[in-house]
């Protein structure tokens, strides 16, 4: 094959490189332009392209064809892995989720014509993907996969009020303000490794995976009692394990630790949390059963967590 016996060659020109990976020399100057990549320049104003120039235009390519903007191309090559490009397969998870409801919408309408009873829907449903998409920002990786999925749930068919809408704005407030979160290094490696893992094994969680353990836990939530009971022997297990030197030692450890300081230091609950209360009466309702299953899990085991 021609691009693969090209990787063996030292150098090449500019029109070479175009002939073999088959790309237009205006892409490719524009790349250059971009700072993607950086080939050698000559005193003729030539430039020559190394192996690694290759390899790395190469890659731009299929990224480009994919779908990635510059700006995530950059965030790809930078990272030598796939935390963008898993991040990017999120959002466009999350995309085809809205647009399949779009769909159902327009069906709605087309099947029975009722304007007035469609009218806010797709409003609600434009303030759902932004609401989702900034989570997808804030909380990257699975986690942030989770987090989407697990608020969703609760988001309102529509915005009624001044105060759910001034609660919606400070949600997106609160997202836009927050920085990232990131892990340490030895708790970024344990997720590499972990989604590596994952990956191996063809065992990766789709999006409807995520929907339906958010459902699992908030069915556990209203039905706290009866989970309390069913699961006691694994609950002890898991609070045992949580005092252990094992864990308390480990990555799974500090990577819980910077993820409540992380929500501590951003104004997690001070902010997002009371937001959500006004934004969705489902989810005040919600937080109300969770602070009752949160108490009789400390009456029941005597506050082990």
């Amino acid at each position: 094959m021609l691009v693969y016996n090209i990787l063996e060659v030292i150098m090449m020109r500019i029109q070479e490189v175009c002939a073999a990976l088959g790309l237009t020399k205006k892409a490719v100057e524009y790349y250059i332009q971009q700072e993607l990549l950086s080939p050698k320049a000559l005193d003729n104003g030539y430039r020559q392209f190394s192996k690694q120039d290759i390899e790395r235009l190469r890659k731009i390519s299929v990224l480009r064809k994919l779908g990635l903007t510059i700006k995530e191309i950059k965030q790809t090559l930078a990272d030598h892995g796939d935390a963008m490009l898993q991040q990017k397969l999120m959002h466009n998870e999350q995309r085809l989720m809205h647009e399949h409801m779009r769909h159902s919408l327009l069906a709605e309408l087309s099947a029975d014509g009722d304007w007035l009873e469609i009218e806010n829907k797709p409003r609600a449903l434009e303030q759902q993907e932004t609401l989702s998409s900034k989570l997808l920002n804030a909380f990257p990786g699975e986690y942030g996969r989770f987090i989407a999925v697990h608020f969703a749930h609760f988001l309102p068919d529509a915005i009624e009020s001044s105060d759910q809408q001034a609660a919606f704005e400070e949600i997106i407030s609160f997202l836009d303000d927050t920085a990232t979160l990131s892990y340490p290094a030895q708790g970024q490696s344990t997720l590499d490794d972990l989604q590596s893992g994952l990956d191996d094994q063809q065992a990766m969680l789709t999006l409807s995976d995520w929907h339906q353990l958010s459902a699992d836990m908030i069915e556990h939530v209203r039905q706290a009692e009866h989970f309390l009971e069913e699961h006691e022997e694994s609950i002890q297990a898991y609070l045992a394990f949580k005092q252990s030197e094992q864990y308390l030692t480990s990555p799974a450890y500090q990577m819980h630790k910077r993820l409540r300081e992380f929500q501590q230091a951003s104004g997690y609950y001070e902010r997002f949390i009371p937001a959500m209360k006004r934004l969705s009466p489902a989810y005040r309702e919600y937080t109300e059963m969770l602070e009752q299953a949160s108490n009789a899990l400390r009456a029941k085991y005597n506050d082990q967590r």
